[in-house]
């Protein structure tokens, strides 16, 4: 890439496209020649595009140069221009990621953290219950099947694990279930 003290002065208005482009501006031939016919680029006292002229029409005009960022004191700050609209790039960047967030959830593919929490007290609170629902109808039956031994703590180590197996399999199901929180249940 060509450096502006590499730049030559012509009377050629394609050799100074040719230039400004070698510099690294992102300007087309139309747009080019019809600054020049509105008097934006415009040539000194000797019919030549002087490296002065040239460069206040690339300030005046906000031209930008691929990859680098240029402040004069006596231009506008192209810089500033520049990160005002890397800024808008990630503003739309961060909206179009949180309208990606805001569609998964509405489709059902995500679920908020507290509607997890939610969930899984909720299932606890299920699974506490119907354990000591199930212990409580099946403790008569435990007792009877160990004849009130301790010599028999195996058996009834194995029913009880028989038990639980059978209550968290019912959990690990998709079926849906209900849960009724009580107000001075729930945190404040």
């Amino acid at each position: 890439m060509l450096e502006w003290q590499e730049y030559k002065d012509t009377a050629n208005k394609a050799e100074v496209l040719r230039q400004l482009i070698a510099l690294g501006y992102q300007l087309t031939q139309r747009t080019f020649y019809r600054h020049c016919k509105q008097g934006k680029c415009r040539t000194g006292d000797g019919g030549m595009y002087t490296r002065r002229l040239v460069k206040q029409y690339v300030q005046t005009e906000g031209l930008l140069r691929a990859g680098m960022i240029e402040t004069d004191d006596n231009g506008p700050d192209i810089g500033l221009a520049l990160r005002k609209q890397q800024l808008e790039n990630e503003k739309l960047t961060w909206h179009n990621k949180k309208a990606q967030l805001d569609y998964d959830k509405a489709s059902g593919n995500l679920i908020e953290r507290e509607g997890i929490y939610l969930e899984l007290a909720a299932r606890y609170v299920a699974l506490d219950n119907a354990f000591w629902q199930k212990f409580d109808t099946a403790a008569p039956e435990m007792i009877h099947a160990v004849g009130g031994k301790q010599t028999r703590l195996v058996e009834f180590s194995e029913m009880m694990r028989g038990m639980w197996d059978e209550l968290l399999n019912s959990f690990v199901s998709l079926d849906e279930f209900e849960v009724l929180f009580n107000e001075e249940d729930m945190p404040s």
